[in-house]
């Protein structure tokens, strides 16, 4: 399945992005066009989990979605500006007016990288002044900026990577361009991204193992071995595993008196797996007094994973609250203790989806999930044998959701696939788009 990348961007910036994008060929890139910056949050809530990561075009978008939470630091990336990109445009500039420009007025470049620029060559009778981005600042601050300098005479040309401040700009007949991203900065900032995209693949895809070791008493441990209430107890604590383990896709093993093992990948974990990690370690405690420890274990192999969890149990210490230590694929240690209020939320469902669903007898939430999880196990395509083990439902209950999804057009039918030598192939299908 091939890499997918959102690119974030105005019309004129977007289309220079995709013209780089067209070298790489095994990665497939979604435009998401905006005119307003305001819009962006829309974008993203409506398709943020529909890509792999995301393409900034600039700085201001990318700190906008930062800012207002939009996404995290490991979901996207901008290409930076670089020495290149503004003497590519001065040297435009120049041309276009024939004539040399020798007091220049700037936005978003710091200080720090325009000296550094200037370092390298001598340009001493260039005269600069430059307005670094900061977040917060509105575009009509930078244009009093530009503006104040051209109108005193101390500069002769703008230049700005914000399409706003160009545009009101040109609207009083200032001579400015707009500096975008090199060629190979946009090229770099696409490779680091299909780099981080196929390393959250290969992270979500090891192994992970659970354990569960309740911790007895030596002085009445032969007692408690011995006791039909312990016994139930145990019986209890498998049970909640299994419930534990179907959530997770996994299996659990019991590989002791006490001690349990569920054996699954990183990527079926998640904040819901937590919360129900720490209410069974409080319904020990409170049903037999006894407590229980967690340890996640991860690793490249099963037996990795097991050693990291055992690992995990030599490091745990007595807390006052409950707590789960996970051991990294490179054994580092981290701890988890357990929160007031744990949230799980699913992906929005987008605008177009929304219009189709208005009419018929399905829950929003349900798609949203659907979406969520094939996005998850990166399925272009998928059956309701898939729904049933993705919802926790009957295969009757899939079949109902896909024929009403499909019945509005969510989704279309891409095949079938065949279930085994002698059963009926199932149905498989894909999504028509959001």
């Amino acid at each position: 399945m091939k890499t997918k990348i959102g690119v974030i961007a105005p019309h004129d910036s977007l289309q220079r992005i995709m013209y780089v994008a067209k070298e790489f060929k095994d990665i497939s890139f979604v435009p998401y066009p905006y005119e307003q910056l305001e819009e962006v949050s829309t974008l993203l809530q409506d398709h943020r989990r529909e890509v792999d990561q995301w393409f900034f075009s600039g700085v201001l978008n990318y700190t906008y979605a930062m800012d207002h939470e939009l996404i995290t630091a490991e979901e996207g990336a901008f290409p930076p500006l670089h020495g290149a990109s503004f003497f590519g445009i001065l040297l435009e500039a120049q041309l276009n007016s024939n004539q040399v420009f020798r007091q220049v007025s700037i936005d978003t470049i710091t200080n720090e990288e325009f000296d550094k620029i200037l370092s390298y060559y001598q340009l001493e009778d260039l005269t600069y002044y430059t307005h670094p981005f900061e977040s917060g600042k509105s575009a009509d601050e930078l244009v009093h900026f530009h503006t104040d300098l051209y109108e005193q005479g101390k500069a002769e040309v703008v230049i700005t990577s914000i399409q706003d401040v160009y545009l009101q700009l040109k609207e009083k007949n200032i001579p400015v361009y707009r500096v975008t991203p090199s060629y190979l900065s946009i090229k770099m900032i696409i490779q680091f991204l299909e780099e981080r995209a196929q390393s959250n693949l290969y992270r979500n895809s090891q192994v992970s193992v659970i354990g569960c070791r309740i911790e007895m008493n030596p002085e009445n441990l032969e007692e408690l071995y011995y006791s039909f209430k312990t016994k139930y107890q145990e019986l209890d604590v498998r049970r909640q595993l299994f419930e534990i383990a179907e959530k997770t896709n996994g299996s659990v093993m019991q590989m002791g008196d006490g001690l349990f093992f569920i054996f699954t990948t990183r990527g079926e974990l998640s904040t819901e797996t937590e919360g129900d990690l720490f209410s069974l370690i409080d319904d020990i405690r409170l049903q037999s007094n006894l407590q229980l420890k967690v340890a996640i274990g991860f690793g490249e192999t099963v037996l990795q994973a097991e050693q990291h969890v055992r690992l995990g149990f030599r490091h745990i210490k007595d807390y006052e609250k409950p707590i789960l230590l996970i051991v990294d694929d490179d054994q580092s240690i981290s701890a988890r203790q357990q929160e007031d209020q744990i949230n799980y939320s699913t992906t929005e469902v987008g605008p177009s989806w929304k219009e189709k669903m208005k009419d018929v007898n399905l829950n929003p939430g349900v798609v949203s999930k659907v979406v969520s999880y094939a996005n998850h196990y990166r399925r272009e395509q998928f059956s309701s044998q898939d729904l049933a083990r993705w919802l926790k439902s009957t295969e009757r209950n899939g079949r109902r959701i896909l024929t009403e999804m499909e019945r509005v057009g969510i989704i279309e039918q891409a095949g079938e696939s065949q279930s085994g030598e002698r059963g009926r192939p199932r149905k498989v299908y894909q999504f028509t788009g959001n």
